[in-house]
């Protein structure tokens, strides 16, 4: 396994998390949950980086608990 994600090297050449990208990528997620009709009560990202996708999805399903991961100590 490669020790990006642990040692800052990702963050080096990563240094806003894709941040910039968390609006459609969480866009997409909400098109997929309204068109199944879901109402989920918990939601949970591995590899979360700085966890503006959960913070997103939870302004529009405020009721879910969201949970999310991630091994870089950087993106805390």
């Amino acid at each position: 396994m490669s020790d990006i994600y642990t040692t800052g090297k990702y963050l080096e050449s990563n240094p806003g998390w894709h941040v910039g990208d968390s609006p459609w990528k969480s866009d997409q997620i909400l098109k997929m949950v309204r068109k199944h009709n879901l109402q989920p009560t918990s939601l949970c990202e591995f590899g979360c980086g700085a966890g503006e996708i959960l913070s997103r999805l939870h302004e529009d399903l405020p009721t879910a608990q969201c949970f999310g991961y991630e091994i870089s100590p950087q993106a805390f």
